[in-house]
């Protein structure tokens, strides 16, 4: 895995909010680990994974937890993980990755820019909220006018932006593009009044003041999540492999439902963040694994309308069951 760093210095305030940035080092040596350990099986079936480095993703980090992939037989090669579901979007594009866990928005950027792949899972629905300053913003009126960060078009954040707007008749001044942690930095250091994020990046700016406004599920209920995806080429080719991540996943978003304190603790490992701030995470997406496809075609057709993507999709070709 190729991760490029940037060093620099950061006072206590600032180390403690980009505390979550710092995890990534130890995914990556789980990366390293999951490499290492596939390197001696055959290579029949063999699969690279992309994930998003959020709580969207908890189900999968528990199946990696406990091993489960390995003992089912399936042969990991790499898991590679990403701050935004765009730089994962790039990765498939890329050839790096074969499946994985990304939120709908990016995989409809995949599709658009010609990348073949499907969606063969779902994890959960919404997981996003509005995270603003207390001492600038005090109720959905005052969003007008004001700059929003997200982590760019297309990303479920920004359509979610673009939502608010037509529900609520306010209009940003701008809406502007930053990654999550950068985001989360300014939110903290005063000088990002408004933003919108996935969980736990919420949890983590209300742990130190901020507010969080609005939840996903306030402004659009039934706001699609994360969904689970693979190339058209491995799909075809090892639908059997895809089958035993796609049971394991949905069994693994039950236990999330059953007992949210244990995964909480998964959470919190996986992304350095306190339990409290995993839990309200957690407790705070709907986990929910029925694909529903007039639910991805209802979105299809907000993004189009709003010029994210080129073209309407016919969401029944996008899904393919395994």
């Amino acid at each position: 895995m190729k991760t490029a760093w940037l060093a620099r210095r950061f006072n206590d305030e600032e180390t403690s909010v980009v505390a979550i940035t710092l995890a990534l080092v130890l995914l990556i040596a789980i990366g390293a680990y999951y490499s290492l350990y596939s390197v001696n099986t055959s290579t029949a079936g063999a699969i690279s994974l992309g994930l998003e480095f959020n709580a969207h993703a908890t189900p999968f980090y528990m199946v990696l937890d406990n091993a489960l992939l390995k003992m089912k037989g399936v042969n990991v090669t790499n898991i590679l993980l990403f701050k935004t579901g765009m730089e994962l979007a790039a990765g498939v594009a890329r050839g790096d990755i074969a499946a994985g866990q990304a939120c709908l928005g990016p995989i409809l950027v995949m599709i658009d820019k010609g990348v073949p792949i499907r969606i063969i899972g779902k994890i959960h629905d919404g997981g996003f909220a509005v995270i603003v300053n207390p001492d600038r913003v005090s109720s959905v009126a005052d969003l007008n006018g004001q700059v929003v960060y997200t982590p760019g078009p297309g990303s479920q954040a920004y359509l979610l932006a673009l939502k608010i707007q037509d529900e609520y008749g306010v209009k940003f001044s701008e809406i502007k593009t930053l990654q999550p942690q950068e985001i989360l930095t300014g939110l903290v250091g005063g000088y990002i009044d408004v933003a919108i994020l996935p969980e736990p990046y919420p949890e983590v700016a209300e742990s130190r003041g901020l507010r969080i406004l609005l939840l996903s599920s306030d402004v659009w209920p039934d706001m699609p999540g994360s969904y689970l995806f693979a190339t058209v080429d491995y799909l075809e080719k090892n639908r059997d492999v895809l089958r035993i991540i796609a049971d394991l996943v949905g069994e693994m978003v039950d236990e999330v439902e059953e007992d949210p304190f244990k995964a909480a603790e998964t959470l919190s490992k996986w992304l350095d963040i306190s339990g409290d701030d995993a839990l309200r995470a957690i407790q705070r997406i709907k986990w929910n694994t029925s694909l529903d496809v007039d639910q991805i075609q209802a979105y299809i057709d907000f993004a189009y309308s709003k010029g994210v993507i080129k073209e309407r999709y016919n969401a029944t070709l996008l899904v393919e069951s395994v």
